[in-house]
């Protein structure tokens, strides 16, 4: 009885540690999985940033140029608001495709090229990027007033 007793009793202890043998392997196998996921999610995170960050120099390379083909020096901050909107409201796509035809590239628009073409493009000084589409409605006082803002 007691060689049974005992037999039986290791038999359950040996079950129990193959459970948490079995048990500690699928917990690393997470570990492992929970990992690789906080990775993918960090470059994907990183990418998103990149395409934020890529759009916005997009936009305003684009009303750069949009500024140097209309021939404006001295852009009102209605009409650059207007412009500002305008372009936002193009998909990723149409701002590509317009910037391309802008740059004088050809279609489809390599990604390597069009970022080296735009590095060319220079950008108009803003007066300040407080406000909406950068302007703070505040006078630029950067140049002499003239005769309209003078006083007396």
């Amino acid at each position: 009885m007691l060689k049974n007793s005992v037999r039986f009793e290791k038999k359950i202890r040996n079950r129990w540690r193959e459970k948490v043998r079995e048990k500690n392997r699928r917990i690393v196998e997470l570990e492992e999985r929970i990992a690789r996921l906080e990775k993918r999610l960090s470059r994907a995170r990183e990418r998103i940033q990149e395409a934020v960050v890529d759009r916005e120099t997009k936009e305003r390379k684009m009303v750069a140029l949009m500024i140097g083909d209309l021939g404006m020096s001295d852009v009102k901050e209605p009409e650059m608001i207007r412009m500002n909107e305008e372009i936002s409201a193009l998909s990723d796509d149409e701002l590509d495709r317009m910037l391309a035809s802008r740059l004088g590239l050809k279609e489809p628009v390599d990604g390597q090229e069009l970022e080296e073409a735009l590095a060319l493009v220079s950008e108009p000084e803003r007066a300040s990027a407080d406000g909406p589409g950068g302007f703070t409605g505040a006078p630029d006082m950067s140049h002499e007033p003239r005769p309209e803002e003078r006083e007396g």
